[in-house]
Protein backbone atom coordinates (compact mmCIF):
# COMPACT_ATOMS: atom_id res chain seq x y z
CA UNK A 1 0.00 0.00 0.00
CA UNK A 2 1.56 3.21 -0.98
CA UNK A 3 1.81 5.84 1.67
CA UNK A 4 1.48 9.65 1.27
CA UNK A 5 4.51 11.08 2.21
CA UNK A 6 3.03 14.89 3.69
CA UNK A 7 5.73 18.11 3.75
CA UNK A 8 4.83 20.89 5.73
CA UNK A 9 6.73 24.03 5.50
CA UNK A 10 6.59 25.99 8.34
CA UNK A 11 6.62 29.52 8.13
CA UNK A 12 7.70 31.36 10.78
CA UNK A 13 6.41 34.99 11.03
CA UNK A 14 8.90 37.60 12.94
CA UNK A 15 6.41 40.17 14.34
CA UNK A 16 7.79 43.72 15.27
CA UNK A 17 6.36 46.80 15.91
CA UNK A 18 6.00 48.86 13.22
CA UNK A 19 6.94 46.87 10.72
CA UNK A 20 5.73 48.60 8.23
CA UNK A 21 8.46 51.91 8.59
CA UNK A 22 11.35 52.66 8.02
CA UNK A 23 14.49 50.53 9.05
CA UNK A 24 16.49 52.03 12.26
CA UNK A 25 19.80 53.17 11.58
CA UNK A 26 20.56 49.75 13.51
CA UNK A 27 18.71 47.77 11.45
CA UNK A 28 20.53 45.14 9.43
CA UNK A 29 19.68 44.93 5.82
CA UNK A 30 17.63 42.29 4.12
CA UNK A 31 20.11 39.39 2.31
CA UNK A 32 21.25 40.32 -1.22
CA UNK A 33 20.73 43.94 -0.61
CA UNK A 34 22.79 46.84 0.00
CA UNK A 35 22.83 49.39 2.18
CA UNK A 36 23.27 53.45 1.19
CA UNK A 37 24.05 55.39 4.45
CA UNK A 38 23.72 59.13 3.77
CA UNK A 39 25.03 62.31 6.08
CA UNK A 40 25.63 65.55 6.12
CA UNK A 41 28.93 67.10 4.57
CA UNK A 42 31.81 67.87 7.02
CA UNK A 43 32.36 71.53 8.33
CA UNK A 44 34.71 73.28 6.26
CA UNK A 45 38.46 73.16 8.15
CA UNK A 46 39.62 75.88 5.76
CA UNK A 47 41.08 78.93 7.89
CA UNK A 48 40.69 82.22 6.01
CA UNK A 49 43.75 83.76 4.44
CA UNK A 50 45.84 85.72 7.26
CA UNK A 51 46.76 89.56 6.04
CA UNK A 52 50.60 89.72 5.64
CA UNK A 53 52.03 92.41 8.08
CA UNK A 54 53.36 95.60 6.93
CA UNK A 55 56.92 95.65 6.30
CA UNK A 56 58.75 98.21 9.18
CA UNK A 57 58.36 101.62 7.43
CA UNK A 58 62.28 102.90 6.61
CA UNK A 59 63.84 105.29 9.12
CA UNK A 60 64.97 108.72 8.16
CA UNK A 61 68.61 109.44 8.15
CA UNK A 62 67.86 111.40 11.30
CA UNK A 63 66.50 108.08 12.84
CA UNK A 64 69.57 106.08 11.28
CA UNK A 65 71.78 108.43 13.23
CA UNK A 66 70.54 108.24 16.28
CA UNK A 67 70.10 104.13 16.29
CA UNK A 68 73.98 104.44 15.96
CA UNK A 69 74.17 106.51 18.50
CA UNK A 70 72.45 104.75 20.98
CA UNK A 71 74.88 101.76 19.62
CA UNK A 72 78.18 103.81 20.85
CA UNK A 73 76.45 104.85 23.89
CA UNK A 74 75.48 101.37 24.67
CA UNK A 75 78.95 99.80 23.30
CA UNK A 76 81.15 102.72 25.58
CA UNK A 77 80.99 101.64 29.49
CA UNK A 78 82.18 98.13 28.26
CA UNK A 79 85.35 99.59 25.64
CA UNK A 80 85.70 101.24 29.27
CA UNK A 81 86.06 98.49 31.27
CA UNK A 82 88.51 96.80 28.74
CA UNK A 83 90.60 100.00 28.94
CA UNK A 84 90.71 100.39 32.47
CA UNK A 85 91.17 96.86 33.24
CA UNK A 86 94.30 96.41 35.64
CA UNK A 87 95.16 93.16 34.93
CA UNK A 88 95.28 90.53 32.01
CA UNK A 89 92.60 88.66 34.29
CA UNK A 90 90.49 91.36 34.34
CA UNK A 91 91.18 92.34 30.63
CA UNK A 92 89.72 88.94 29.77
CA UNK A 93 86.70 89.11 31.55
CA UNK A 94 85.78 92.57 30.15
CA UNK A 95 86.73 91.96 26.63
CA UNK A 96 84.20 88.89 26.80
CA UNK A 97 81.60 91.26 27.98
CA UNK A 98 82.70 93.82 25.13
CA UNK A 99 82.59 90.91 22.75
CA UNK A 100 78.73 89.92 23.56
CA UNK A 101 77.92 93.56 23.79
CA UNK A 102 79.26 93.89 19.95
CA UNK A 103 76.84 90.56 18.79
CA UNK A 104 73.85 91.86 20.62
CA UNK A 105 73.90 95.48 19.60
CA UNK A 106 74.58 93.50 15.58
CA UNK A 107 71.60 92.18 16.43
CA UNK A 108 69.44 95.14 16.59
CA UNK A 109 70.50 97.16 13.86
CA UNK A 110 69.72 94.11 11.80
CA UNK A 111 66.09 94.60 12.63
CA UNK A 112 65.79 98.10 10.71
CA UNK A 113 65.11 99.25 7.68
CA UNK A 114 67.73 101.68 6.64
CA UNK A 115 66.83 105.04 4.87
CA UNK A 116 66.71 104.42 1.01
CA UNK A 117 70.20 106.17 0.23
CA UNK A 118 71.57 103.43 2.73
CA UNK A 119 69.88 100.30 1.87
CA UNK A 120 73.34 99.20 0.13
CA UNK A 121 75.00 100.57 2.94
CA UNK A 122 73.49 98.90 5.79
CA UNK A 123 74.49 95.23 5.26
CA UNK A 124 78.39 96.48 4.75
CA UNK A 125 77.75 98.11 8.54
CA UNK A 126 76.22 94.93 9.54
CA UNK A 127 79.33 92.69 8.40
CA UNK A 128 81.63 95.55 9.88
CA UNK A 129 80.32 94.34 13.23
CA UNK A 130 80.83 90.56 11.75
CA UNK A 131 84.13 91.14 11.19
CA UNK A 132 85.18 92.48 14.78
CA UNK A 133 85.53 89.31 16.66
CA UNK A 134 88.10 88.23 13.94
CA UNK A 135 89.84 91.52 14.30
CA UNK A 136 90.49 90.76 17.57
CA UNK A 137 91.89 87.91 17.53
CA UNK A 138 94.06 88.90 15.16
CA UNK A 139 95.49 91.93 17.00
CA UNK A 140 95.36 90.30 20.43
CA UNK A 141 98.21 87.40 18.85
CA UNK A 142 101.28 89.24 20.27
CA UNK A 143 99.64 90.06 23.67
CA UNK A 144 99.39 86.27 24.42
CA UNK A 145 103.02 85.47 23.61
CA UNK A 146 104.63 85.46 26.92
CA UNK A 147 108.13 86.12 25.79
CA UNK A 148 109.61 88.64 23.89
CA UNK A 149 111.81 88.86 20.32
CA UNK A 150 114.74 88.20 22.33
CA UNK A 151 113.34 85.36 24.12
CA UNK A 152 112.77 87.15 27.82
CA UNK A 153 109.99 87.01 29.94
CA UNK A 154 107.58 89.59 28.85
CA UNK A 155 106.75 91.88 31.75
CA UNK A 156 102.81 91.80 32.68
CA UNK A 157 102.45 95.24 31.97
CA UNK A 158 103.56 95.23 28.53
CA UNK A 159 100.73 91.86 27.92
CA UNK A 160 98.26 94.38 29.16
CA UNK A 161 99.59 96.99 27.21
CA UNK A 162 99.24 95.14 24.42
CA UNK A 163 96.19 93.23 24.71
CA UNK A 164 93.99 97.07 25.10
CA UNK A 165 95.60 98.34 22.29
CA UNK A 166 95.04 95.18 19.81
CA UNK A 167 91.30 95.45 21.82
CA UNK A 168 91.54 99.55 20.56
CA UNK A 169 92.68 98.91 17.04
CA UNK A 170 90.06 96.23 16.52
CA UNK A 171 87.26 98.31 17.63
CA UNK A 172 88.83 101.29 16.07
CA UNK A 173 88.77 99.35 12.64
CA UNK A 174 85.21 98.55 13.26
CA UNK A 175 84.03 102.10 13.06
CA UNK A 176 86.41 103.14 10.27
CA UNK A 177 84.67 99.97 8.52
CA UNK A 178 81.17 101.42 9.30
CA UNK A 179 81.74 105.00 8.67
CA UNK A 180 83.26 104.17 5.53
CA UNK A 181 80.31 102.05 4.50
CA UNK A 182 77.67 105.38 5.25
CA UNK A 183 79.69 108.22 3.79
CA UNK A 184 79.58 111.55 5.25
CA UNK A 185 75.81 111.83 5.86
CA UNK A 186 76.10 109.83 9.15
CA UNK A 187 78.91 109.57 11.47
CA UNK A 188 79.82 106.41 13.85
CA UNK A 189 82.99 106.14 16.39
CA UNK A 190 83.38 109.47 17.38
CA UNK A 191 81.66 108.27 20.97
CA UNK A 192 83.07 104.71 21.27
CA UNK A 193 86.59 104.87 20.09
CA UNK A 194 88.74 104.86 23.68
CA UNK A 195 92.23 106.91 23.36
CA UNK A 196 95.11 104.82 22.48
CA UNK A 197 97.01 102.97 25.34
CA UNK A 198 100.08 104.54 27.61
CA UNK A 199 102.69 102.29 26.96
CA UNK A 200 104.95 101.06 29.30
CA UNK A 201 108.47 102.67 29.54
CA UNK A 202 110.18 99.71 27.93
CA UNK A 203 108.15 100.12 24.47
CA UNK A 204 110.33 102.28 22.55
CA UNK A 205 112.65 102.89 25.60
CA UNK A 206 116.37 104.09 24.77
CA UNK A 207 119.04 104.81 27.48
CA UNK A 208 120.72 108.11 27.55
CA UNK A 209 123.82 108.68 24.98
CA UNK A 210 126.74 108.22 26.52
CA UNK A 211 125.33 106.91 29.85
CA UNK A 212 128.26 104.55 32.30
CA UNK A 213 125.64 102.39 33.70
CA UNK A 214 127.64 100.04 34.87
CA UNK A 215 131.13 100.32 36.68
CA UNK A 216 133.39 97.81 38.80
CA UNK A 217 136.56 97.71 40.12
CA UNK A 218 139.15 100.39 40.61
CA UNK A 219 139.65 102.81 37.59
CA UNK A 220 142.52 102.71 34.86
CA UNK A 221 143.71 105.32 32.60
CA UNK A 222 142.88 103.65 28.78
CA UNK A 223 139.76 105.38 26.67
CA UNK A 224 137.56 103.92 24.45
CA UNK A 225 135.78 106.33 21.75
CA UNK A 226 132.99 104.64 20.18
CA UNK A 227 131.22 105.91 16.84
CA UNK A 228 128.20 104.30 15.93
CA UNK A 229 126.43 104.38 12.66
CA UNK A 230 124.13 101.72 13.16
CA UNK A 231 121.07 100.83 16.13
CA UNK A 232 121.38 101.54 19.78
CA UNK A 233 123.64 99.71 21.29
CA UNK A 234 125.31 98.79 24.51
CA UNK A 235 129.28 98.27 24.76
CA UNK A 236 130.75 95.97 27.20
CA UNK A 237 134.48 96.04 28.51
CA UNK A 238 135.79 93.23 30.40
CA UNK A 239 138.93 91.25 31.15
CA UNK A 240 136.79 87.90 30.70
CA UNK A 241 133.39 87.12 29.83
CA UNK A 242 130.45 90.14 29.71
CA UNK A 243 128.73 88.83 31.70
CA UNK A 244 131.31 90.40 34.31
CA UNK A 245 132.02 93.79 33.13
CA UNK A 246 134.40 96.83 34.65
CA UNK A 247 132.60 99.00 32.11
CA UNK A 248 129.08 99.25 30.22
CA UNK A 249 128.38 101.91 27.87
CA UNK A 250 124.68 103.64 25.78
CA UNK A 251 125.40 104.71 22.83
CA UNK A 252 122.85 105.44 20.70
CA UNK A 253 122.07 105.26 16.95
CA UNK A 254 124.51 107.53 15.09
CA UNK A 255 125.98 109.28 18.22
CA UNK A 256 129.43 109.16 19.29
CA UNK A 257 130.23 109.00 23.13
CA UNK A 258 133.67 108.05 25.39
CA UNK A 259 134.40 105.46 27.74
CA UNK A 260 137.51 107.07 30.40
CA UNK A 261 138.99 104.69 33.17
CA UNK A 262 139.51 101.51 31.90
CA UNK A 263 142.31 99.53 33.39
CA UNK A 264 144.26 97.25 31.85
CA UNK A 265 143.70 95.24 28.81
CA UNK A 266 140.38 94.42 27.43
CA UNK A 267 137.75 92.55 25.04
CA UNK A 268 134.89 94.44 23.63
CA UNK A 269 131.55 93.43 23.12
CA UNK A 270 128.29 94.61 22.01
CA UNK A 271 125.18 94.53 21.91
CA UNK A 272 122.26 96.41 19.84
CA UNK A 273 118.32 96.10 20.11
CA UNK A 274 115.21 98.31 20.36
CA UNK A 275 112.62 98.43 23.63
CA UNK A 276 115.26 98.92 26.32
CA UNK A 277 114.49 98.07 29.93
CA UNK A 278 116.31 100.17 31.47
CA UNK A 279 115.85 98.21 35.12
CA UNK A 280 117.30 95.30 33.99
CA UNK A 281 120.47 96.74 31.62
CA UNK A 282 118.45 94.61 28.53
CA UNK A 283 116.60 95.16 25.20
CA UNK A 284 113.85 93.02 24.65
CA UNK A 285 113.23 93.29 20.93
CA UNK A 286 115.49 93.19 17.84
CA UNK A 287 118.38 91.60 19.92
CA UNK A 288 121.83 90.93 18.55
CA UNK A 289 125.30 89.87 20.28
CA UNK A 290 129.06 90.56 19.12
CA UNK A 291 132.26 91.17 20.20
CA UNK A 292 135.61 92.25 18.63
CA UNK A 293 137.74 89.25 17.70
CA UNK A 294 141.37 91.91 19.06
CA UNK A 295 141.80 92.25 22.59
CA UNK A 296 142.73 95.78 22.76
CA UNK A 297 146.05 96.74 24.69
CA UNK A 298 146.64 98.98 27.72
CA UNK A 299 147.91 102.26 27.15
CA UNK A 300 146.21 103.41 23.79
CA UNK A 301 143.71 105.58 23.24
CA UNK A 302 140.94 103.35 21.17
CA UNK A 303 138.17 104.36 18.57
CA UNK A 304 136.04 101.02 17.50
CA UNK A 305 133.08 101.78 14.97
CA UNK A 306 130.13 99.70 14.97
CA UNK A 307 129.41 99.78 11.30
CA UNK A 308 130.92 97.60 8.41
CA UNK A 309 133.53 99.59 6.55
CA UNK A 310 135.16 98.28 3.57
CA UNK A 311 138.51 99.79 5.52
CA UNK A 312 137.58 98.54 8.60
CA UNK A 313 141.08 97.01 10.14
CA UNK A 314 138.71 94.88 13.06
CA UNK A 315 136.85 91.59 12.73
CA UNK A 316 134.00 90.84 14.93
CA UNK A 317 132.21 87.56 15.76
CA UNK A 318 128.60 86.61 16.88
CA UNK A 319 128.12 85.70 20.78
CA UNK A 320 125.83 84.12 23.13
CA UNK A 321 123.12 86.92 24.22
CA UNK A 322 124.73 88.89 27.65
Amino acid sequence: MRRSLAVVVGVTVLACAGCGGKAESGDAPAAGGTTTQSSAPPPSSAAPTPTPAPSPAALSVPMYQRALTNVEKVLKPSVARVMNAKTVAAFDAARAQLASAVLIERNELAKITPPSGLVSAHPAVLDAFDAYSGDVSTNLGKAGETRTGCGLPKAPEVRLYEAKDGVRTAFAGLAQSVQKSIGRGVKFGAVSVPAKPAAPAVIGGRGENGDVFQRSGPRGSNTLKIKNAGSDAVIVVTASSPKTPQASIYVRANKSATLNGIRGSFWVYYKTGTNWDAKYHRFTEDCSYSKFDRRLDSGYIWTISLSKTPFGNATTSETDAF
